[in-house]
């Protein structure tokens, strides 16, 4: 009998994340979750002999888009986010129907996907959207039998789980109180959960998430600069995680969140720490609120890309408590959905 295929993808507002292939570990593509509208008009749309954008090309209701990992060079900043509508943007669809094209499988028999917390009432609109055939540029074709969705916290939870040797997942986790954090672009979501059961009653989301940061120190860098508009919210973004902990403006490198005069030959200084504990303090505080002292909470599990933003201000709240930071941060939900889908199709 031939082995079902399960892929999964996570359509986050700051990266995409989706299994190309692999079978009981799947194989990883993460990208910037930015769409490019093609506009044939446009210098540099098509491929001049000098070097060609990695990206692929959608139609979304007679639109068409390109997302990929160099789909940021042709995007429009009203573009480059998902608006709040999520599932129902062009923008959520082109990224979704993307990462399908990019997937290595004509035929999915099963797909997985997440949602925030606080946008779970999109589940049947997301579940209608995935199912079916959906056609690409040049006969490509991907046709997915049956979607599954899964709240993002809970995929994490569930890639934490699988990481465990059996004896432990057995012995301590499946009677473990757990928090999972995961720190998103937009929302800052949290699972309480007894094992891998969720408790409802304290779980949730909050708007609290990395671009509440990047909102509160964007001005700060702004006026450091002497810009008379915003500095780019991707070059603000790169500083905490690309960059290793450089501002790079105007073709000069700056440290970090604190430069000093004496750093530079500019005379160029800002400190946003204060900026950045104030927001993560935010986020920090809906987590107290919704899972309360945490007395009875055997620890934390955090993960999400811009989780180590956030993770100071999350001990601050709970300083006595074990806190667990999965290395593969990004990627953790994506890991999460595939393997609960793997167990699905087992039975």
């Amino acid at each position: 009998m031939a082995k079902k295929i399960v892929r999964a993808a996570e359509v986050g507002f700051g990266t995409v994340s989706f299994t190309v292939s692999g079978d009981d570990k799947p194989v990883i593509k993460t990208f910037s979750s930015s769409v490019g509208r093609i506009n044939e008009s446009r210098i540099g749309q098509a491929d001049m002999g000098i070097g060609k954008r990695e990206t692929v090309e959608v139609d979304i209701d007679g639109d068409i888009f390109e997302v990929g990992p160099d789909a940021y060079l042709s995007a429009q900043d009203s573009d480059d986010v998902l608006s709040d509508h999520y599932v129902g943007s062009k923008q959520y669809k082109a990224l979704l129907k993307g990462s399908l094209s990019l997937m290595h499988d004509r035929v999915i028999d099963l797909l997985v996907v997440g949602l925030p917390v606080n946008h779970w009432s999109k589940k049947n609109e997301l579940i209608k959207l995935t199912e079916g055939v959906h056609d690409f540029k040049g006969g490509k074709q991907r046709i997915v039998k049956k979607t599954m969705v899964l709240p993002q916290p809970v995929a994490g939870l569930v890639s934490y789980a699988t990481s465990l040797p059996k004896q432990e997942f057995e012995k301590n986790f499946k009677t473990a109180n757990v928090v999972c954090v995961d720190a998103g672009y937009l929302t800052l979501d949290v699972c309480t959960s007894r094992g891998l059961t969720p408790i409802e009653k304290r779980s949730g989301a909050t708007e609290s998430g990395f671009s509440t940061v990047l909102n509160e120190i964007i001005p700060t860098l702004s006026k450091a600069f002497s810009l008379t508009n915003n500095l780019s919210r991707r070059l603000v973004d790169n500083a905490f995680w690309k960059t290793n902990g450089k501002l790079k403006v105007r073709g000069y490198e700056y440290p970090f969140p604190i430069c000093k005069k004496e750093d530079n030959d500019l005379g160029i200084e800002y400190d946003v720490t204060g900026n950045i504990n104030s927001s993560t303090s935010t986020a920090a505080n809906y987590v107290r609120n919704i899972v309360g002292s945490g007395d009875d909470i055997d620890y934390f599990v955090l993960f999400g890309g811009p989780i180590k933003t956030f993770e100071p201000a999350i001990r601050a709240q709970y300083p006595h408590h074990k806190m667990i930071v999965l290395e593969n941060n990004l990627t953790t939900v994506v890991e999460g959905l595939f393997y609960a889908g793997k167990q699905v199709v087992r039975g």
